[in-house]
């Protein structure tokens, strides 16, 4: 009987996913979209929202999107790879999670890589964004159009406040299992305990890491500041959260569809990335009411620190890669 159940179970699953790719008697196109933060206010979620009133709007209803957040469609990771198997059509993630389906993309879990916020913003909506878009749709399967959150990440723990770079040993830091933030961590001088992000709450929770690095508006929004009341200033990552979409989804849209969908992509992105810099503005003053204490490290050793990853990196990816990473820091 339970080999029977789960049988049933997981056709049920499958008949699901399958009529999400599919149309129905009205002629409307079913589109999924899954995105992990819980919380409205992420940024992320503001952008994965809009996404769906703007696919809405734009094709005058004919596509018809269906939202699952909240681990719902599984980790980011699982996402990514459902995004290639088709069964699901849109999706959110941190660009770590991008990485190991298309390579090129770890360019932009190099610690600094981008010098500020308006830097970034013309490398991602400029004519290096739409290369790598193109070449995702070639190597990966899938779009990836402008990220819906562009914030810079900085050092917190449970334990410790850091006033330097010399601090960081001796503190165990969680992060994602990337070998270009591990490099960065170890280059920092601390040994890094690699852990999907669902885990990680529950892990600095429990101290089985003592803290990693996370922007602002996502160390309020996913209830870090609760358990962790050290933040050092570090800014030594960038989260960009591009939003994908499948290339099997899109080549079931007309040419105008898929305007129509692109369109809404970059629009709906902005509005997280508006949505992130409105919360910036007050983010550091709740945080210090909320007991956060923040440190200010003079960034230049990790920024030198940060140097040999970049080329160490480079080196191991590749002509493409390096020159790649060439184009972004000439960019101006």
């Amino acid at each position: 009987m339970k080999l029977h159940s789960r049988a049933s179970a997981a056709l049920g699953v499958l008949f699901a996913l399958s009529m999400l790719a599919a149309g129905d008697a009205t002629g409307q196109i079913r589109m999924s979209i899954g995105w992990d933060p819980p919380a409205d206010e992420h940024p992320m979620a503001v952008a994965g929202n809009a996404f769906k009133k703007l696919v809405e709007q734009y094709s005058n209803g004919q596509i018809q999107v269906q939202v699952y957040c909240c681990f719902k469609m599984g980790s980011e990771e699982e996402m990514v790879k459902k995004l290639q198997l088709g069964t699901l059509d849109a999706t959110i993630v941190a660009q770590n999670n991008v990485g190991p389906s298309f390579r090129l993309y770890d360019v932009f879990t190099l610690p600094y890589i981008f010098r500020d916020y308006d830097h970034a913003v013309k490398v991602l909506d400029g004519p290096i964004g739409k290369k790598l878009s193109e070449k995702a749709v070639q190597s990966a399967g899938f779009y990836v159009f402008s990220s819906t959150s562009i914030a810079f990440r900085n050092l917190y723990n449970t334990k410790r406040p850091i006033n330097a770079i010399n601090d960081v040993p001796g503190l165990r830091y969680r992060v994602p299992p990337n070998p270009v933030p591990i490099a960065t961590y170890k280059a920092f001088g601390a040994d890094p305990t690699p852990l999907p992000w669902g885990e990680t709450l529950t892990a600095t929770q429990t101290g089985i890491v003592d803290g990693g690095d996370m922007e602002p508006t996502g160390f309020l929004v996913n209830k870090f500041a609760d358990v962790a009341k050290y933040m050092a200033v570090t800014e030594h990552f960038t989260l960009i959260a591009p939003l994908l979409v499948s290339d099997k989804f899109m080549k079931r849209l007309t040419p105008e569809q898929q305007a129509e969908v692109t369109r809404a992509a970059f629009e709906a992105a902005k509005v997280g990335q508006d949505a992130e810099l409105k919360l910036e503005k007050t983010i550091y003053g709740t945080l210090g009411n909320m007991g956060v204490k923040f440190t200010h490290p003079d960034k230049k050793p990790f920024m030198q620190a940060a140097v040999k990853v970049v080329d160490d990196v480079s080196k191991q990816r590749g002509p493409e890669f390096a020159d790649l990473v060439k184009q972004i820091q000439e960019t101006h």
